[in-house]
């Protein structure tokens, strides 16, 4: 019968409650996977037929499991947990029980280490937060305790001047002067250049951006991003050299992810390369000294997700917190496999994280299992990957067998 290892089991405040699966029979730590999503569980909008199986021989022989995406769309990990394993199981020609774990206990979204990370440092502060859609990605941020989050569109909206194609957009005309509603002659106050009135809250300084998924209005939330960059205190000065630039915070580092677009399409890498150029142009067009603006932009913008440390050491924590196991003496999961489609990404955390394990002398390894069933393609580099597989069913087919191999 299969064991259930579901954190919720665990007593409050425990890692070591009975329930969670014990040592697989090596002696010497436990085997945890990761699997990416896009590119292993679906391929634009088609989910495989080979999931649901692959995990249920994975919770047969006692080996915890842990999703790790870049994306997350703004779902909270309860709701993207839910319509996940909805499709899975849906996909799968003969889902019988016992169903594998697939719930927010297991899910970690691009953004998911903010809660711990980042929750408590700015719950009081006012922050900037960009994606959509809009509801989605302000119940991530309620739920994370971040209490003053202003939703770059409702700054928009309120500093009606910030996007100039807003207004023409919704009124279906011209941005331009001769085709705006505007009439009359322009009086003293209107070429004096002010910035807009201020609202109650715009003496409070920004404290972070945080680029939660892709948002849906690249021009309106890279000019917001970049005043907040030159000024915390956008609405009432256009340069303020007295601060370093606010923090801002991306979630994913994908330049490239597998849509339903034969190829692949840009993504939130591609949106902070897009910052990063225009911020520049900004602080050459404010006359700041060339040589302080990469300095600048390394003070300020920060990675997360695949293959970043920060989110690799969070993913470890996870594993290891299914793995932990009373009957073999508490021992921690040594053995890591990471499924993914990406050799940025997903290998090259496997990569990074071999490195950094190997230089603190630990017997934490990473083996990287490569599927072709995305981004990568049969000829491309594989970046150090452990092997290559067609698929799901076939990484886990590979990794029982490594822990077969082990065990011996």
């Amino acid at each position: 019968r299969l064991r259930r290892w579901a954190l919720g089991e665990l007593r409050p405040g425990s890692l070591s409650a009975s329930g969670l699966m014990t040592d697989n029979g090596s002696g010497s730590g436990l085997a945890a996977v990761a699997f990416d999503i896009d590119g292993v569980f679906k391929y634009g909008r088609e989910w495989s037929p080979d999931g649901y199986s692959a995990l249920q021989r994975l919770a047969a022989a006692n080996i915890p499991h842990v999703f790790v995406t870049n994306g997350g769309g703004g779902l909270t990990e309860k709701s993207y947990a839910s319509g996940f394993a909805a499709k899975v199981t849906g996909a799968a020609s003969n889902a019988s029980d016992p169903a594998p774990l697939m719930s927010d206990e297991n899910m970690i979204l691009s953004y998911s280490p903010w809660k711990r990370a980042l929750g408590a440092e700015l719950a009081n502060r006012r922050v900037l937060l960009v994606g959509d859609p809009y509801d989605k990605v302000t119940q991530v941020a309620e739920s994370y305790g971040l209490r003053r989050a202003v939703h770059y569109q409702d700054y928009a909206r309120r500093h009606s001047t910030l996007n100039p194609f807003r207004q023409a957009k919704e009124d279906g005309g011209s941005h331009t002067a001769v085709d705006n509603k505007t009439t009359g002659a322009m009086g003293s106050a209107q070429r004096s250049q002010q910035p807009p009135a201020a609202d109650a809250d715009d003496t409070d300084p920004f404290a972070a951006v945080l680029v939660m998924c892709d948002p849906f209005e690249w021009f309106e939330a890279l000019q917001c991003i970049v005043d907040i960059l030159c000024s915390p205190t956008p609405a009432i000065s256009e340069y303020d050299p007295s601060v370093p630039p606010v923090p801002v915070h991306f979630s994913n580092p994908d330049v490239l992810w597998k849509a339903q677009h034969p190829y692949p399409r840009f993504g939130q890498g591609a949106f902070k390369i897009a910052l990063k150029a225009l911020y520049h142009t900004r602080l050459r067009s404010l006359r700041v000294p060339e040589e302080t603006h990469d300095e600048m932009v390394a003070s300020s913008f920060r990675q997360w997700g695949k293959p970043t440390e920060a989110t690799f050491r969070f993913l470890e924590e996870r594993l290891r917190a299914f793995a932990s196991a009373p009957a073999a003496g508490g021992a921690r999961a040594e053995r890591f496999y990471m499924v993914g489609d990406n050799p940025a990404s997903d290998i090259e955390g496997v990569r990074r994280a071999n490195i950094f394990h190997k230089a603190k002398g630990n017997d934490t390894a990473w083996k990287g299992v490569l599927v072709k069933t995305g981004v990568y393609k049969d000829g491309d580099e594989t970046n150090g990957a452990t092997t290559v597989v067609a698929g799901v069913a076939e990484a886990v087919d590979w990794i029982l067998a490594c822990e077969r191999e082990h065990a011996k």
